[in-house]
C-alpha cells in the first residue's frame, strides 16, 4: 500500500482499480483450467509489497528465516488440520491454487498466509505494549481477515467444507479453528521477533499486502452478493486506512544511532534526532566531478532542518538500516539532484564529524564517496535550492580562507580528500580519459 500525505498514489489506485476488475471478472466468468498458475503468480504478487517492508524492517537474512517459518507452520497446520480434522473441521482444496505438497495443501498457503499474519501483528504492535493483549488482538484481527475471505474462496470453490456451514457455507468450526492457529500463529511470531530483536518499530507497511488482500475478496464479496464479508471488508478497509495515518513512518526518515565503533544501538526519526544534543550516527557524503574535473556543489533547500540555504558538497544523507553505505549514496543522488547509474568509489570510510549550527547539532560517522558524472543535475526543490559546478583547485582554495562559509563537513572533508589517494587516481583517470 504506497501512500503519501495519508492520501492513496495514482500507483496504488491503479491497483485497487485492477484488483477490482479482476474481482469482477472472476465472479462473473468460470475459472479456466490454467488458474492454479494465475492463482499462484497472485498469491506471489500479493505477498510482495509486505516481504519488501519486512526485509526493510529485518534485512535480507532475518525476513528470509521468519518468512521461511511462519510460511512453513502454515503449511503444517493446514495439513495437520486435512488429515485430522482439527482444528477446523474437515475440508479440502481444490486444484485451484496450485500444487498441493504431499497430495493436501497448495504450496502457495505459506504465501498467503503469511501476510497476513505480519499485517496482524504490526497492528497488534502499534496498540498494546502487553504480549498477552497482542496476541489476543492479532488473533481476532486473524479471524475477521478470514470473515472476509473465506466465504468467497468457498464460492469460487478454492476450497470446500463437505457439510457446508452456516456463514455462507462456512461452518462455525472453522472459525474457532483460526482462533486456535491465529494464537499460535501470533505467539510464534512473538518468539521469532523477540530472538531477531529489530531495531526499527513494526513498520505499517507490513500490512501493506494485507489491505490488498483484503480488498480483493471484498470485491469478490460485493460482486458476488455476499452482503456480511462485503461489510465487514469494507470497515476493515476504513480501520487499515486510520491505522496508517497513526503510525506510518518512512524508512529513509528513520537515522541509525550507533556506538563510537559504528554499532547500531537502535533507530529514531531525523526530525527528532537532530536537536542540541544530537547522538551519534550513521551517514554518508558524496563528491562528484565531471569530466573537466569540476565539483559539483549545492546549496541546501532554506527549508531544510540543519545548514538551510548553506553551499555544500554535492550530497548528503543518512544511511537506512540495512542498507549499505553505496546504496544510500545512489538513492540519495537519485531522489535530490536526479542522477543515476554514477560509480562511485569509496575514499575517506572512516570520517565522522560533528558540527553545530543555530542550537542544532551534527553528530555523525559519514563515509565520503567520490565519482565522475557528466549528467546535468535535475533538483529536488525539497531538498536543493541551486547547484553548480567550480574548478576543484577554487574548490580547495575556499575552504582554506578562514571566513568560509560552506557547511563545516564540506570543508573537513574536502580537506582531507585534498590528500585522498582515492581522488587523485580518479582526478588523473578523468584527465586521460578527457584527453583522449
Amino acid at each position: 500500500m504506497i501512500l503519501r500525505n495519508y492520501k492513496i498514489s495514482v500507483p496504488s489506485g491503479l491497483v485497487l482499480a485492477f484488483l477490482a476488475v479482476g474481482a469482477f471478472f472472476m465472479t462473473n466468468v468460470e475459472l479456466p483450467d490454467w488458474s492454479h498458475i494465475l492463482s499462484s503468480v497472485n498469491v506471489l504478487l500479493f505477498a510482495l509489497p509486505s516481504f519488501w517492508a519486512l526485509k526493510m524492517w529485518l534485512g535480507w537474512a532475518d525476513s528470509a528465516k521468519l518468512v521461511m517459518i511462519l510460511g512453513g507452520y502454515a503449511l503444517l497446520i493446514e495439513t495437520f488440520a486435512i488429515i485430522t480434522g482439527f482444528p477446523y473441521g474437515h475440508f479440502g482444496y481444490s486444484e485451484h491454487l496450485g500444487y498441493k505438497l504431499f497430495g493436501q495443501v497448495p504450496w502457495t498457503v505459506a504465501f498467503a498466509w503469511t501476510p497476513l499474519m505480519l499485517c496482524a501483528y504490526a497492528a497488534a504492535r502499534s496498540l498494546f505494549v502487553s504480549r498477552l493483549r497482542r496476541i489476543a488482538f492479532s488473533t481476532l484481527l486473524l479471524v475477521v481477515f478470514d470473515l472476509v475471505l473465506d466465504p468467497g474462496a468457498v464460492l469460487l470453490g478454492f476450497w470446500e467444507y463437505p457439510g457446508g456451514g452456516v456463514f455462507y457455507g462456512v461452518p462455525l468450526s472453522n472459525f474457532l479453528g483460526w482462533v486456535v492457529s491465529g494464537a499460535l500463529g501470533s505467539s510464534l511470531m512473538e518468539a521469532a521477533v523477540s530472538y531477531f530483536k529489530p531495531l526499527l518499530p513494526p513498520p505499517v507497511q507490513l500490512g501493506s499486502s494485507a489491505f490488498f488482500i483484503m480488498f480483493f475478496w471484498t470485491a469478490i464479496a460485493a460482486f458476488s452478493g455476499l452482503a456480511v464479508p462485503a461489510a465487514i471488508g469494507g470497515a476493515l478497509a476504513m480501520a487499515m486506512y486510520l491505522w496508517w495515518r497513526r503510525s506510518y513512518y518512512a524508512f529513509d526518515e528513520m537515522v541509525v544511532l550507533v556506538d563510537e565503533h559504528n554499532n547500531p544501538l537502535g533507530t529514531a526519526r531525523k526530525s527528532e534526532t537532530h536537536n542540541h544534543d544530537t547522538q551519534l550516527h550513521r551517514a554518508f557524503s558524496v563528491f562528484l566531478f565531471n569530466t573537466k574535473g569540476e565539483l559539483l556543489m549545492q546549496r541546501r533547500a532554506f527549508g531544510k532542518l540543519t545548514w538551510p540555504g548553506v553551499w555544500s558538497n554535492s550530497c548528503c544523507g543518512h544511511t537506512m538500516l540495512n542498507e549499505r553505505t553505496e546504496q544510500a549514496a545512489a538513492r540519495r543522488l537519485a531522489f535530490e539532484l536526479g542522477l543515476r547509474g554514477v560509480d562511485l568509489h569509496m575514499a575517506l570510510p572512516d570520517f565522522r564529524y560533528r558540527a553545530e549550527k543555530d542550537g542544532i547539532v551534527e553528530n555523525e560517522i559519514c563515509p565520503v564517496m567520490v565519482g565522475v558524472t557528466d549528467q546535468e543535475p535535475m533538483i529536488n526543490s525539497a531538498e536543493v535550492a541551486e547547484t553548480k559546478w567550480v574548478r576543484w583547485d577554487d574548490f580547495l582554495t575556499a575552504i582554506r580562507r578562514v571566513d568560509c562559509e560552506l557547511s563545516p563537513w564540506a570543508v573537513e572533508e574536502g580537506l582531507l580528500l585534498a590528500e585522498s589517494p582515492v581522488l587523485r587516481k580518479l582526478l588523473r583517470s578523468n584527465e586521460l580519459r578527457a584527453a583522449a
